[in-house]
């Protein structure tokens, strides 16, 4: 699927497996620590020029998956890129997909389907990751994803 604004024309693809590296480099072109494996899905943006601009992927737990890697390139920022990605990884959330975004960004995460949650009788994989983030002095929360009917 492709969104076109009044200059770009954007397409979302699911990586196969042999295509994790690319999501890899584009983390690292962007300086950014995320990182995908292979078997978990991971979904990309490409621009009008078949260049990634845009990746994140769902990091399946034993009991639940957690959302990751968001990250959009610097120059597209700002454009409805993270939405268009967020929108269409949609297709694989269930009621146990989480993701730990940056405090300020809850108002937006909100506005995707994700709603904020404590940690009581939360997946202990979800806990534990969480925690460990948060020592390294992130200043980020949980949020679940609310099935829509």
């Amino acid at each position: 699927m492709g969104l076109d604004t009044s200059t770009e024309f954007y397409t979302t693809q699911w990586l196969s497996d042999q295509e994790i590296p690319l999501a890899n480099k584009f983390y690292r072109n962007q300086k950014l620590r995320g990182k995908a494996r292979r078997h978990d899905p991971c979904m990309v943006i490409r621009d009008s020029t078949n260049q990634i601009i845009a990746c994140g992927s769902l990091r399946k737990l034993t009991d639940s998956q957690l959302l990751t890697g968001v990250a959009v390139a610097e120059g597209y920022r700002g454009k409805g890129v993270a939405r268009l990605l967020l929108t269409h990884m949609a297709e694989a959330y269930d009621d146990s997909t989480f993701t730990f975004p940056y405090q300020h960004l809850t108002p937006f995460y909100e506005s995707l389907g994700y709603a904020l949650v404590g940690e009581n009788g939360l997946p202990s994989a979800i806990i534990d990751r969480f925690h460990t983030y948060q020592k390294q002095g992130r200043d980020i929360v949980i949020m679940r994803y609310q099935m829509r009917t």
